[in-house]
């Protein structure tokens, strides 16, 4: 399979929007676009992408058909431990609950997204202003 087809399958099998996978790897929509269309993965991206989806790099590559290591199976039976009754009560709702539950979790994704982008332009104004007091006492 075709490393394109591997990202957007994966965003796909958690019903993840490109924004809300771009949320999540911390860079643009535009970037994730990219990644799906070109296949030209930045290393950092790969790499929070395999922790994200506990899919080995080979895996989102293209070059191997297992999509878990050992030690990635081994945290997958973890984390399944721990949201297990989430699971089960997930799969009690109805499919108007399901689906109203999903854009709940998307409008979230976004407002945080929003508020890291506040925070770090924030951080951007407050460092510019340090430089500029730095270059006026010169």
């Amino acid at each position: 399979m075709a490393i394109q087809n591997r990202i957007r399958e994966l965003r796909k099998n958690l019903n993840l929007s490109q924004i809300g996978l771009s949320l999540i790897l911390g860079t643009t929509q535009q970037t994730v676009s990219r990644m799906e269309i070109s296949g030209d993965i930045p290393t950092d991206l790969l790499i929070k992408m395999s922790r994200f989806f506990n899919a080995t790099t080979d895996y989102i590559l293209g070059i191997s058909e297992y999509k878990r290591d050992l030690s990635g199976q081994l945290r997958m039976n973890h984390e399944m431990d721990m949201y297990y009754d989430i699971i089960l009560r997930y799969q009690q709702l109805s499919t108007v609950n399901r689906r109203t539950l999903l854009v709940s979790l998307d409008r979230l994704e976004q407002a945080q997204y929003e508020q890291s982008t506040d925070r770090k332009e924030s951080d951007d104004v407050q460092k510019g202003d340090t430089k500029d007091d730095e270059d006026s006492s010169v």
